[in-house]
């Protein structure tokens, strides 16, 4: 769907942005990211289903022109939620990573995003576990501008990553990984003082 957007995008609208970062670039960015994700937690002895979670992620870093952007994402997915008046609840897996957007279109504000970096999952139940491993993730989007250098995005990604074994005298779990994919929207402001390009 992202691939369809970015090559029949609007040519007037890929070419207003064109020929503003023509003259100048900003050189820093930041985002907030919200949506839903469909994460699935398995291991060597447990094949989970996908359940429907809330997604909310951070980004930014540093604009490389007009055509990538390197920076670093925070993600979280909420399976359970927290209560300060009960310390048992409470399930999540988060992420942080290195990621590179690049826009591989001319004229257009279509762009691929890869990353790869940690994962953790956060368990409080009395027989959970939590744990810690790597991951990675890889997406698409669609950067529409809104004002001179506020734009909205919408996105969708697949990541997944491990969190190591877990044993106690009750449990043996081994390979324990999750899978996520994400439908968000991305808020992105572009700051710093202009640099031509």
């Amino acid at each position: 769907m992202m691939l369809l957007i970015g090559a029949f995008a609007s040519p007037t609208l890929g070419q207003e942005q064109d020929a503003r970062e023509q003259e100048s670039v900003r050189p820093w960015w930041v985002s907030a990211e919200f949506g839903e994700g469909q994460l699935q937690l398995t291991s060597d002895q447990v094949s989970g289903k996908r359940h429907p979670t809330f997604a909310l992620g951070f980004a930014g870093g540093h604009s490389l022109g007009n055509h990538a952007r390197i920076g670093h994402e925070v993600n979280g997915w909420l399976l359970e939620a927290y209560n300060l008046q009960d310390p048992t609840q409470g399930i999540s897996v988060s992420s942080a990573s290195a990621v590179v957007d690049a826009f591989p279109i001319p004229k257009s504000p279509f762009f691929v995003r890869a990353g790869a970096g940690a994962s953790s999952l956060t368990n409080n139940h009395p027989d959970g576990h939590g744990g810690n491993g790597w991951c990675w993730t890889a997406g698409a989007g669609y950067e529409i501008p809104i004002k001179k250098n506020l734009g909205l995005a919408p996105m969708m990604l697949y990541s997944a990553g491990r969190f190591g074994d877990a044993h106690d005298i009750v449990t043996i779990e081994t390979g324990r990984r999750y899978s996520v994919i994400e439908f968000k929207v991305a808020v992105v402001w572009h700051f710093g003082k202009p640099r031509k390009i």
